[in-house]
């Protein structure tokens, strides 16, 4: 028999009501038309961007796939931690990081929600593809998380799913679960009223389809820019 007793209790039990993705079986396959695979080397512009005019000593990515934003910072002198909760893109992104010789970056496979945090600040927290796949009960977890992991005035970068185009389709969190989305695509208005609550918003616009042979940046996307508040 299944009980609730905790919140920790509610959470698992609201896990079982979403898909998710398998990300190992993702990395390994690499079928999708995903540019951050077919881009697996090449920052995202918004953080080649940031990093240009700020003065960033340490940041911590989640969701960091092969590496590429990651092993970036840390050939930029930033102290970085990166996780993802895949085995077999954290193993890449190693690889990627000697190839690159970025010493200055830590990657872990690890389940965000079973890391314990608490006690590190960072100037900077990237996400490039976690929020846009996490179940509405996580996402209110995940903002605590980010919160508290960031310094004083220290920032978090976001790109998500972008409604009305090609990532994924915008649902609203009671049909989220009554149809098991492993995806879901935010509009404007609901990104400034879910991260406003926390952060003051620096920046949120559309990408843009760049690609060079520093960065990309895809219209999918939505970027945004949040200060702690």
């Amino acid at each position: 028999m299944n009980f609730i007793n905790t919140i920790d209790d509610l959470f698992c039990m609201l896990d079982r009501y979403t898909e998710g993705v398998d990300w190992n079986t993702f990395y390994i396959k690499r079928d999708k038309p995903a540019p951050f695979l077919k881009y697996n080397k090449l920052p995202d512009k918004c953080v080649v961007d940031f990093i240009r005019e700020h003065n960033i000593k340490n940041a911590c990515e989640f969701g960091c796939g092969e590496g590429r934003n990651a092993i970036y910072l840390a050939k930029n002198d930033v102290d970085t931690e990166a996780y993802d909760l895949s085995e077999i893109a954290i193993e890449n992104a190693k690889r990627n990081a000697r190839e690159s010789k970025a010493e200055k970056v830590v990657f872990k496979a690890e389940n965000i929600f079973a890391l314990d945090l608490m006690e590190k600040k960072f100037d900077l927290v990237i996400d490039s593809g976690i929020f846009h796949h996490l179940a509405p009960h996580r996402r209110l977890q995940y903002r605590d998380i980010v919160s508290s992991i960031l310094a004083e005035d220290g920032y978090f970068i976001l790109l998500c799913f972008a409604a009305g185009q090609d990532g994924a389709d915008e649902v609203d969190d009671y049909e989220f679960y009554k149809s098991k989305q492993t995806g879901v695509a935010f509009t404007e208005e609901r990104l400034k009223e879910f991260w406003g609550e926390r952060f003051y918003v620096v920046d949120l616009h559309k990408g843009e389809n760049i690609v060079d042979n520093q960065m990309w940046e895809s219209e999918y996307l939505y970027v945004c820019v949040f200060k702690k508040d």
